[in-house]
């Protein structure tokens, strides 16, 4: 059953997450322009139905045509804050091939996912979900420092974590096994199914409810894996529509 967000309250909705994947919306426009204003009051319905704890995930990557970039990811952070009281928390980048590998033309060879918030000092991060393994185990900053600034709360946080380091913007597998040193050997690109699922685990917990548009079907299996509801989302004339 299709039904206007705005005719659901809070408590009947609950605690969401959104991602909105819209590379092949770009790709189809005939201009950055026209891609932009193809999502006019989108956005402003998304922040009217999100809740001070929840987060939108963003996902584009720069379009390349006749010899020119559109700066896709960037243009949108600006037109999204524009028509909408958001804030852009990050920016998260994922390369999409290994660049040893050879490619015609100019083809994007990363992926910018936008983290979006209505409160950003309320909003959902699970971030120890998604820690990485540490360069030098119990000797990161020469062992001193224990608390700095956190890139996500604006709070203070232990700058040593036992389960493993903050995993950055730039999101890759790092090969330590192939030297002594711990140092790293080579890093190698993870999927954007991967990405997807980090923003999935540390934007939301089980049994909550992932609102999607434009996700593959391999992205919905890993929703349904961590055990997440699917709910989808549409543009429609009056803003957004949520399969419940």
């Amino acid at each position: 059953m299709m039904e206007d967000s705005s005719t659901k309250t809070r408590e009947e909705i609950g605690n969401q997450m959104y991602i909105v994947d819209l590379r092949s919306d770009v790709s189809k426009a005939d201009s950055l322009e026209d891609a932009l204003s193809d999502t006019e009051g989108i956005w402003e319905s998304i922040y009217e139905r999100m809740d001070s704890s929840e987060v939108l995930w963003v996902v584009l990557n720069n379009e390349y045509r006749d010899g020119q970039c559109w700066p896709a990811p960037m243009a949108f952070a600006d037109y999204i804050r524009e028509v909408a009281a958001f804030d852009l928390k990050n920016t998260i980048t994922v390369h999409l091939f290994d660049d040893a590998v050879e490619h015609s033309g100019l083809t994007p060879s990363y992926c910018e996912i936008l983290l979006l918030v209505r409160d950003k000092r309320e909003y959902q991060f699970h971030k120890d979900r998604i820690r990485i393994e540490h360069v030098y185990k119990g000797k990161e900053w020469g062992g001193e420092r224990n608390e700095g600034n956190s890139a996500y709360h604006d709070t203070k946080v232990t700058r040593y974590n036992e389960d493993g380091r903050d995993p950055g913007n730039v999101w890759l597998r790092e090969i330590r096994d192939e030297t002594s040193d711990q140092s790293v050997d080579r890093a190698e690109p993870i999927s954007l199914t991967e990405a997807i699922e980090r923003c999935i685990l540390v934007g939301s917990n089980e049994d909550e409810k992932v609102v999607t548009y434009g996700i593959d079907e391999e992205v919905e299996t890993a929703i349904s894996n961590h055990e997440r509801r699917i709910r989808h989302l549409e543009f429609g004339e009056n803003g957004v529509i949520i399969n419940d």
